[in-house]
């Protein structure tokens, strides 16, 4: 216990000869970052800075019981603008010699015969799925076009949203008719 006390009080003493070397030389205290430049160890072991937030005996002379602090003077501009609506001139815009740019007319030509494939697509596959002969071979078909062409690193996700929601739905007289054979008991 004694020696971690003498080598507490030996670090001490250097810490102190090293501050009056640097201070002697002109150079500022390590503490001065974040305290000041004048700044200097206590003697005590045990410091804080509690003690600074203290006001100083002396200092009671010099503060006026009396004081009250200066309003503030709101600025105010000499020239203040008006505003007034109705006297701007409001121009209707004329669309007659507005022309779309070509590449949002492109984009929209795109979008169109994207949407028309799309529908020629599903005509031809259904046309296709009427014209088997049996609906052994019409399920067999439906299933190989749902694994080969709308496969996704072949086809978009918006092409296989459609294909399972509309591709495999039945006709209105065709869900009612199922849904009368699946709530018959048959035994």
């Amino acid at each position: 216990m004694s020696q971690s006390i003498e080598r507490k009080t030996l670090i001490q003493e250097k810490r102190k000869l090293m501050e009056d070397k640097r201070m002697s030389m002109g150079m500022k205290s390590f503490c001065a970052s974040f305290v000041g430049t004048h700044f200097r160890l206590s003697d005590e072991e045990h410091y804080s800075f509690s003690a600074m937030i203290k006001r100083h005996n002396a200092d009671k002379v010099f503060v006026d019981a009396n004081y009250k602090d200066i309003e503030v003077v709101q600025y105010e501009p000499i020239y203040q603008t008006v505003f007034d609506d109705d006297r701007d001139p409001v121009l209707e815009p004329t669309f007659s010699k507005h022309r779309i740019p070509l590449q949002i007319r492109c984009l929209e030509r795109y979008h169109s015969s994207k949407r028309e494939y799309a529908q020629q697509f599903k005509r031809e596959i259904k046309l296709l799925i009427e014209n088997q002969s049996t609906a052994e071979s019409a399920w067999q078909f439906v299933r190989t076009m749902a694994y080969t062409t709308l496969w996704p690193p072949l086809h978009t996700r918006k092409e296989l949203k459609i294909f399972e929601k509309d591709f495999c739905k039945l006709s209105s007289t065709e869900q009612r008719r199922y849904n009368k054979i699946m709530a018959t008991n048959f035994t």
